[in-house]
C-alpha cells in the first residue's frame, strides 16, 4: 500500500508540473507583443474659465477646441494591426486616427463636438487603453493669446 501511495502522490504532481507548464506556455504565447500600446494621453492643457459654484473649470475640456492626444507605443515597428484611436461620447463614435503606428508617440487631433462625457480608446494588436474626459462648451482662441487655448464657457 505504501508503494502505491507514492506513485500516486508522484502522478499527481507530475499532473501539476505538467498542467503548470502548459499554464506558462499559454500566458507566453497570449502575452501583447512589442508594440503593446502603453498608454493615451490628452496632452494640450485643458480650458479655463469659471464656474457656477465659484471654482475654476480645470480638468475640463472645450466642444469646439482642438486638442493633441499623445498616444505611446513600444516599438511601432512590430505592430501587427493598426492603431485605431476613437473618441466615444455624445451619443456617437468618431475615429480619430486608424493606420500604422511609425513612431512611439502617435499625436493625432481631438476635436469634442459637444459637451459631456467621453471616453478616448486607443487599440493596437489587441491591447486597449482608455482615458476617460469631460467636456463643457468651449470657445478656441487665437493662437496670439495664450497660444490659443480654449476657453470653457462657466458650468451651471
Amino acid at each position: 500500500m505504501v508503494g502505491r501511495g507514492r506513485r500516486g502522490r508522484a502522478r499527481i504532481v507530475g499532473g501539476a508540473i505538467a498542467f503548470g507548464a502548459v499554464t506558462c506556455a499559454g500566458v507566453a504565447l497570449a502575452a501583447p507583443a512589442e508594440a503593446a500600446l502603453q498608454g493615451i494621453a490628452v496632452d494640450t492643457l485643458p480650458g479655463y474659465g469659471s464656474s457656477a459654484n465659484g471654482s475654476f473649470n480645470y480638468g475640463v475640456y472645450g466642444a469646439g477646441c482642438a486638442y493633441e492626444l499623445s498616444v505611446l507605443v513600444g516599438d511601432p515597428g512590430s505592430a501587427k494591426s493598426n492603431l485605431k484611436v476613437t473618441s466615444v461620447g455624445a451619443g456617437r463614435t468618431v475615429t480619430i486616427y486608424d493606420r500604422k503606428p511609425a513612431s512611439v508617440e502617435v499625436r493625432p487631433t481631438w476635436r469634442p463636438s459637444t459637451p459631456g462625457r467621453y471616453v478616448l480608446k486607443a487599440t493596437l494588436d489587441g491591447v486597449e487603453k482608455t482615458r476617460a474626459v469631460t467636456v463643457g462648451t468651449g470657445v478656441q482662441l487665437p493662437d496670439f493669446i495664450r497660444n490659443g487655448a480654449c476657453f470653457v464657457l462657466p458650468t451651471y
